[in-house]
C-alpha cells in the first residue's frame, strides 16, 4: 500500500517560496485581480465627489488656487518665478498637475488599506487591489487636468511640443515612485494611523522648497539641494517634454528613474510578503 503524501500548511508559507516564485506570484496576483481592481476603482471614483459641495470642480479649483498663491508670493517678492518659456498659467498648471500625481497619489495610497479594512477582515483577496484602485483615481484626475492644460494652450494660441506623444514614457517613473512609496507607507499607516497626516504635511512643505511652481534659482541653498533632488527631475522632465521637447538634465532623469523603479520593486515586494499579517493588525 502506497503511503499517502502529507502536505503541511504553514502560516508563514509565503516566506518559504523563494524570491523568483514570490515575484511570479506577485504578478499573478495583479493579473487575476484586475476585474476586482476595476470594480473598486469605479465604485470609489463615483463616490468621491458625489456628496461634495463643488463636486468635480475640486479637480480644477485646487491647481488654480495654488497658482494664485505663488503669483501673489512672486508679486510680494517672497518667491521669484523667474524666466519661463510659456505663459505662467501653462507653466504652473503643468507643474502642479504633475506634482499632484505624486503628492495626492502618495497620500491616497497611504490610507488605502485602512479605508478598506472592512474588506480586508471579511474577504480573502490580493491587497494590492486597494493600492491599484486608489492610484487609478489619481491617474484619471491627472488626465482630466492634462485636458485643462490643452485648453489653456489653445486659449493662448499655442501648442505643446510634438514630443508630448512620449509623455507616458517620461511620466512612468513618477508613477512607479508613487506606487512604491504607497506600498510601504500604507503598511506603516496600519501601525501608525497618523502617518498619512505627516505625509500630507510634508508634501505641502516640500512643494515650496522645490522649483515646481517657479524656475530653478541660480544660486543659494535651494539651488544646490534641488540639483541632487531626484523628485525634481521626475516632475520637471515631463513638463519640459510637453513645453519644449527638450530635457535639461537627462543624466539626472535617468538616475532618478532607476531609483524610482528600485523603490517600486522593493515597496511591492515588502507589501506582498506582509499580507499574511495585515488582517490581524488592521
Amino acid at each position: 500500500m502506497e503511503k499517502e503524501k502529507v502536505r503541511i500548511y504553514s502560516a508563514n508559507n509565503i516566506y518559504d517560496q523563494g524570491f523568483s516564485n514570490i515575484l511570479k506570484a506577485m504578478v499573478k496576483n495583479i493579473v487575476e485581480a484586475r476585474e476586482l481592481s476595476w470594480q473598486l476603482f469605479i465604485r470609489d471614483f463615483k463616490a468621491k465627489y458625489r456628496q461634495s459641495l463643488l463636486g468635480w470642480a475640486w479637480l480644477f479649483l485646487m491647481p488654480f488656487v495654488t497658482m494664485g498663491t505663488f503669483l501673489l508670493l512672486n508679486m510680494s517678492g517672497v518667491i521669484k518665478i523667474g524666466d519661463i518659456p510659456v505663459p505662467y498659467p501653462i507653466f504652473g498648471l503643468l507643474g502642479i498637475s504633475l506634482w499632484q500625481v505624486f503628492s495626492n497619489g502618495w497620500t491616497s495610497l497611504t490610507s488605502s488599506l485602512t479605508s478598506g479594512r472592512s474588506l480586508i477582515t471579511k474577504i480573502n483577496f490580493p491587497r494590492e487591489v486597494l493600492i491599484i484602485s486608489s492610484f487609478g483615481q489619481v491617474v484619471v484626475e491627472f488626465l482630466i487636468r492634462l485636458l485643462l492644460v490643452l485648453i489653456v494652450y489653445l486659449i493662448y494660441g499655442l501648442f505643446p511640443s510634438l514630443w508630448v506623444l512620449l509623455l507616458p514614457l517620461y511620466i512612468l517613473p513618477v508613477f512607479l515612485l508613487t506606487l512604491g512609496l504607497g506600498f510601504l507607507t500604507s503598511l506603516l499607516n496600519v501601525v501608525i494611523r497618523d502617518a498619512n497626516s505627516f505625509i500630507n504635511l510634508g508634501t505641502s512643505f516640500i512643494l515650496f522648497l522645490m522649483p515646481i511652481m517657479y524656475t530653478m534659482p541660480e544660486k543659494g541653498l535651494l539651488s544646490k539641494v534641488n540639483k541632487y533632488n531626484p523628485l525634481f527631475f521626475l516632475i520637471n522632465t515631463p513638463r519640459e517634454i510637453i513645453i519644449s521637447g527638450k530635457i535639461s538634465a537627462p543624466a539626472g532623469f535617468a538616475l532618478s528613474s532607476l531609483m524610482a523603479f528600485a523603490i517600486f520593486l522593493v515597496g511591492w515586494f515588502v507589501f506582498y510578503i506582509s499580507q499574511p499579517k495585515l488582517a490581524e493588525r488592521i
